[in-house]
């Protein structure tokens, strides 16, 4: 009798999610012991946060995917954020219910992936964890650390996360170690080479550019966001190097980015994007002069590429880091003087050059493989218990 494929279902609610996924899920895709589908949600759905469902379908044409349309983009009140968080969960019920996968994935720190896994735990699945126990700041400390309690099965990145979950009460034979998968993309150069994502974009080979992406900091009002990314393009303009400027995530406060980023709509200073094609993005990454903003990508795939990262505000202020990363207040001068750090200060351009090692080796999609293939799926997995 042929072995009966195990069925996996991977949830993403925005294009960096997705994005770091995609080489698992290929190999997913290509293992004829497995059944994949993806889900998606949330800005994926929005056509104001790019309508990423097309990227992920581009990368994965032949794989089954769904998608749960929870409201993102009508608003960005904590309230409105609430009620598209319950959308997510009754949404993921009717689909999982539908599919009946052996696994659901999960991602990192944000609220959809929260009421994903709630909605997997609630229906008996087993619920896998990536990125668990790292630290951060925003509404997403709180947020991951409740998927931890959710989940079976945890992929930190790193072994001090892993320490942390297990000081949670997790059992220890549920915790790997795997490293990455944002810097599997990198290790394995799966994105566009430079010279032509420069071209595909207008910028010229000879040209200097900086990459912006600044998401709403959750403990701070729609003014404060405002106020936030007004003084980061004010500082901008007053550079000589013209950037990339990348829409927010949804998170509530998003409107307050997005109006100072309308405000900048038509100055040549600018090149502004609702979202850049995965491959393309790291590709214009890779040849950046620096990243400003407070995404985690500056954290995680910028020390990677040897490139430095200014780090705006508390939203990602406890994250393990390299020396790629400075860490600058919201304020106009602030955000000026770590301009003028990064690229005049001779003894952090060549410490760049040690950069590219904390989040492990680049193969964190085969460590995750072999262990949702052969983990056994039982009683002893499925009822969790708490160590002290």
């Amino acid at each position: 009798m042929a072995q009966k494929k195990r069925k996996i279902c991977v949830f993403s609610g925005k294009r960096g999610g997705s994005d770091a996924y995609v080489p698992l899920m290929r190999l997913m895709e290509a293992d004829k012991d497995i059944e994949l589908n993806i889900l998606l949600g949330d800005m994926h759905a929005s056509d104001k946060f790019g309508g990423t469902v097309r990227d992920v379908k581009s990368a994965l044409p032949e794989t089954a995917l769904h998608l749960i349309r929870m409201g993102a983009g009508r608003g960005d009140t904590p309230e409105i954020r609430a009620e598209n968080l319950g959308t997510c969960m009754r949404e993921a019920g009717k689909v999982l219910a539908r599919i009946r996968p052996d696994i659901v994935m999960v991602h990192g720190d944000r609220g959809e992936h929260l009421a994903v896994a709630l909605a997997g735990l609630t229906m008996n699945m087993a619920v896998t964890h990536s990125q668990g126990g790292d630290v951060s700041g925003n509404i997403d400390e709180i947020q991951r650390h409740a998927i931890t309690k959710l989940a079976h099965i945890h992929f930190p990145e790193t072994k001090e996360a892993a320490q942390r979950i297990k000081r949670m009460g997790e059992e220890a034979w549920r915790i790997h170690a795997v490293g990455s998968l944002y810097i599997d993309r990198i290790a394995k150069k799966m994105y566009t080479p430079t010279e032509h994502a420069k071209k595909k974009y207008g910028i010229a080979q000879g040209d200097q550019y900086a990459i912006a992406l600044l998401h709403p900091e959750t403990f701070c009002s729609r003014e404060e966001n405002y106020a936030t990314a007004k003084n980061m393009f004010a500082v901008l303009k007053k550079s000589a190097i013209p950037a990339i400027v990348i829409h927010p995530c949804s998170d509530p406060g998003y409107g307050g980015v997005m109006r100072a980023i309308d405000e900048i709509r038509g100055d040549p200073r600018f090149m502004i994007y609702k979202n850049i094609e995965h491959l393309d993005f790291l590709g214009l990454l890779a040849g950046a002069r620096f990243v400003i903003g407070n995404s985690s990508m500056g954290i995680k795939e910028a020390p990677y590429l040897q490139l430095p990262a200014i780090n705006i505000g508390e939203r990602e202020c406890w994250r393990e880091r390299e020396e790629n990363v400075v860490d600058c207040g919201r304020r106009a001068r602030a955000m000026s003087h770590a301009i003028r750090f990064i690229l005049e200060d001779a003894p952090f351009r060549k410490r760049l050059k040690r950069c590219g090692y904390h989040l492990g080796d680049g193969h964190a999609s085969e460590k995750i493989l072999k262990v949702i293939k052969t983990v056994k799926i039982d009683g002893a997995l499925l009822k969790k218990r708490i160590t002290y």
